[in-house]
């Protein structure tokens, strides 16, 4: 039988995001494995999701910065030993730390090595050291690569740019379900805002993980700024939705500046769809992103996004038609965003009409366009 194993630092990753790939994989035959740390789960899943998926689990010491040496060379040790000892003829890495790692641990072994970068950590934008050391090492991992797959124009760029050898692809994401994240109609946004307790509050979400790249300070410092100018910010609440190695930062932060009624932590949530359709807008304020799905999905239900300029939300963001773009992304230009959606809200978060332009905007990143991709990608692995 043939053998594929897919390897990601974020032990939850599996389950959340590659439901569809492992389908795809059984389909054309392929037994599936997957390597990673059960102590880094970032996104709950219920015990027996892997064993219903039909995917083996190899639990590791992979760690989720690339360089937390100690554990990493660990798990490059039993990475290795997993192909040799199971007869993996494909790997598939997912994540900074999984891509290095698992490349590095199969180099002398005779796999076929995919790699997805959902996000380079060198783009356009970056200090110098930052842009040519993350490039160096990609530059080299590449060589022991196959297949790069990205998620935006600018990494397939550079990825064309590694080596001959490499084949680049990319697929938009990892596929939009706009079936799971429906359009949000009157009486369901009605409805998700009394479950809320929402009366006439412009409501505020941020959706993703609690750490700095995710930069949900600038949001919060927004909030101080916005009294600062005498904005009545009682009439205005905050969410994030997520968990993180942030968190207690952030709640040091909202408590010191004195916003605890305004700020919520909700912690991770399996379905966000409740908080979509209760939102005036979600708040996208990432310092770098792949693409960035959970802003993908909020557009799915027709909200708009007050998003950052780079890489990722340059795919889909039009400023002034599904969202507001900050450029230089700080909490006074937050400010000023959030400040001005608000005064606008009938014509953003109340308005049907235009939350279905916006929702039609996103199709092209459906899954099955992801998923015709990633078909391509597993039968040129079988030949």
């Amino acid at each position: 039988m043939k053998k594929i194993l897919i390897v990601s630092s974020v032990c939850g990753f599996l389950a959340k995001f590659e439901k569809e790939d492992v389908k795809i994989l059984q389909e054309l035959g392929y037994e599936v494995h997957y390597a990673s740390n059960s102590s880094n789960p970032i996104y709950p899943y219920p015990e027996d999701t892997l064993e219903k998926m039909g995917v083996i689990f190899h639990d590791t010491d992979l760690w989720q910065s690339p360089f937390g040496i100690t554990h990493n060379l660990k798990a490059l040790r039993q990475i290795k030993g997993i192909v040799k000892r199971e007869g993996i003829g494909v790997v598939h890495c997912h994540t900074p730390s999984g891509g290095l790692v698992g490349r590095l641990a199969c180099k002398s072994e005779k796999v076929y090595m995919i790699y997805t970068a959902h996000g380079f950590h060198f783009y356009k934008g970056a200090d110098f050291l930052h842009y040519h050391l993350y490039h160096g090492i990609e530059k080299f991992l590449s060589r022991m690569t196959d297949v790069i797959v990205t998620v935006n124009q600018e990494d397939f760029s550079a990825a064309e740019k590694m080596k001959e050898k490499v084949c680049a692809c990319r697929i938009p994401g990892v596929g939009l379900d706009m079936d799971y994240f429906h359009g949000t109609s009157r009486e369901q946004r009605a409805k998700a805002r009394k479950n809320l307790g929402l009366k006439q509050e412009f409501y505020l979400l941020s959706v993703g993980e609690l750490r700095e790249n995710k930069n949900q300070s600038a949001v919060i410092k927004a909030l101080a700024k916005l009294r600062e100018e005498g904005t009545d910010i009682k009439k205005i609440r905050y969410g994030m939705l997520g968990a993180g190695r942030q968190e207690q930062e952030l709640r040091e932060m909202v408590r010191d500046l004195h916003l605890d009624g305004q700020v919520e932590f909700l912690g991770y949530r399996q379905d966000v769809r409740p908080y979509l359709q209760a939102a005036d807008v979600l708040v996208f304020p990432s310092v770098r992103e792949g693409l960035g799905m959970a802003a993908l999905e909020a557009l799915a239900t027709g909200l708009p996004v007050i998003a950052s300029d780079n890489r990722g939300t340059r795919e889909y963001m039009l400023h002034g038609e599904n969202g507001l773009v900050s450029k230089r992304n700080t909490p006074e230009e937050y400010a000023a965003l959030i400040k001005k959606m608000a005064e606008e809200r009938e014509d953003w978060g109340e308005n049907f009409a235009r939350r279905e332009r916006i929702r039609k905007g996103v199709e092209k990143f459906e899954k099955h366009n992801s998923m015709a991709v990633m078909r391509r990608v597993y039968e040129n692995a079988c030949d």
